[in-house]
């Protein structure tokens, strides 16, 4: 594995702790609004990593870069 791989792929497992985490805790009731901007943070940091792996420098997405769907949590 690249070495930027291996960064993308530890920002993957650290967003899935993450996520894992504030589902759990945001269920509960116990996700602090301080969690809620560090968790933000990180989703950021991954979204960037992954846009670089593609080789895409810029936050403007073309219309076959976004996604066909969209996820309704309340369904």
């Amino acid at each position: 594995m690249s070495r930027p791989d291996t960064v993308l792929a530890v920002l993957l497992r650290k967003a899935q702790w993450l996520l894992d985490e504030a589902a759990f805790e945001v269920g509960g009731g116990r996700y602090s609004n301080r969690q809620r901007r560090d968790l933000a943070t990180a989703l950021n940091e991954l979204a960037t990593a992954l846009r670089e792996s593609t080789g895409e420098q810029n936050s403007q997405h073309s219309q076959e870069d976004r996604p066909s769907a969209i996820v309704n949590a309340e369904q």
